[in-house]
């Protein structure tokens, strides 16, 4: 089958790149929908307008749209017995031989950002769906909007929810959820949207990478078990992770169900738990990574915790806690810095094209472009964002501009005292 990526020329803030440059799963997201598509038997090719599609039927996607593996196939499967109900006459349901991806109303399309989400609509029983620019198109009219000419297509999926206890000031009702499925779709509109799609498509990138190293995956309960030097469950659930060569786990770490590229290495009494780590990461002592995504070379402070957030290629993150937020790449975050992740008055509101909209959603960090510098003391209110390259510190008086003109007050330069009794060239002197 042909398949189409209709560009749409979004370009993402504060990192001002083309959407298929934004980073999801450690790679593009252009590379991760061809990829994608090729898996499933596709022959993709890149369009700016619908009317150079040439074959029929066919896939048509656009480029913001972040989906995956088990969500195409199964979309695909749904729409072949579609196709064989309709050509036997046993199918009673829409007329239109085109199909949109849809997802029905869940924590999975309503936890994080809904506001960037799908359009809503109308499914079969009058169930509320939403609908995603991913179209099985039969025949269409390029006159009018693709999306107003395809009926929604649900896409079937089990849904699990992990819950944790949290601070009421978080969650009014205690618990904050996580939903997990394999299949998963995300609109990348937004520097949010790339939380949503990291986060909700790591379960599938995990299954994705167990069946595309079979010999790993047939060899991972005895490593486990090597690694864990026992059978205790817990012990074994510590030590539940994919590795790449060379890395370096000491043995007081947790790593549970993580993805580990090469030359990882990982501190004594780390934690790190359902996380994608790139090749040359570098965990400090006792720090705390849960459902994060982190490029290459990117180091993480010790006794740090980082909690579903995406950090690019050589970040560094010192600030003791942060949450749900985007880290650029050769962005640094110093230790006494803060984004503030959550808003006592409603849901957090973002910059989106120009102008302040709500997203939706009432937990949500900031966003640190590309090279930026968050200083000491400095805190983030909610949703807001760093330019590329921008530098923040908390009074400029304290940065020592040029150690010859002077030095700030409260800093002093040690190497010009001299001891008493000693002249310039280290003699003694007498005592007066």
């Amino acid at each position: 089958m042909q398949a189409y990526l209709l560009e749409t020329g979004r370009r993402i803030s504060p990192f001002d790149e083309p959407v298929g440059e934004m980073r999801v799963h450690n790679r593009r997201l252009r590379e991760h929908q061809t990829a994608i598509l090729k898996s499933l038997g596709c022959q993709v090719r890149v369009i700016d307008d619908p009317a150079a599609a040439q074959a029929s039927p066919c896939l048509m996607i656009h480029d913001d749209l972040y989906f995956t593996y088990h969500a195409a196939a199964r979309f695909l499967a749904t729409v072949r017995r579609q196709e064989e109900g309709r050509a036997s006459n046993n199918f009673a349901g829409p007329s239109s031989g085109n199909f949109g991806a849809a997802l029905s109303l869940s924590p999975l399309t309503e936890h994080f950002v809904p506001s960037f989400q799908g359009r809503q609509a109308e499914g079969n029983a009058g169930a509320r769906v939403r609908v995603y620019d991913f179209f099985y198109v039969r025949h269409c009219d390029f006159k009018a909007p693709l999306a107003d000419q395809v009926d929604p297509l649900p896409i079937p999926h089990r849904l699990m929810i992990r819950r944790w206890r949290v601070n009421r000031y978080f969650d009014p009702s205690g618990s904050v959820s996580l939903p997990m499925s394999a299949v998963a779709m995300c609109p990348v509109q937004h520097w949010s949207s790339l939380l949503a799609a990291n986060i909700l498509g790591m379960p599938s990138f995990v299954l994705r990478s167990l069946t595309r190293s079979p010999a790993k995956t047939a060899m991972l309960p005895m490593s486990v078990a090597w690694r864990a030097g026992s059978l205790w469950p817990s012990r074994l659930r510590g030590k539940l992770y994919l590795a790449g060569r060379g890395c370096k786990v000491h043995p007081s770490a947790h790593v549970e169900g993580a993805v580990l590229g090469r030359g990882v290495r990982i501190g004594p009494n780390a934690v790190v738990r359902g996380s994608l780590l790139a090749d040359r990461v570098e965990i400090g002592p006792g720090a705390i990574v849960e459902c994060s995504t982190l490029g290459e070379k990117v180091t993480v402070n010790g006794n740090v915790t980082l909690r579903s957030c995406v950090a690019g290629d050589e970040a560094n993150i010192g600030a003791h806690f942060t949450q749900l937020s985007v880290i650029g790449r050769g962005a640094a975050l110093c230790p006494t810095s803060a984004m503030f992740d959550f808003n006592l008055r409603g849901s957090v509101n973002v910059c989106f094209d120009g102008r302040t909209v709500s997203s939706g959603s009432r937990l949500l960090g900031g966003c640190a472009g590309h090279g930026s510098f968050l200083g000491a003391d400095v805190v983030m209110a909610p949703g807001q964002e760093l330019p590329n390259g921008c530098i923040l510190v908390r009074t400029p008086r304290d940065v020592v501009g040029d150690v010859r003109q002077g030095t700030p007050p409260g800093v002093l330069r040690m190497d010009r005292a001299r001891p008493r009794g000693r002249s310039a060239d280290g003699a003694a002197q007498a005592a007066p």
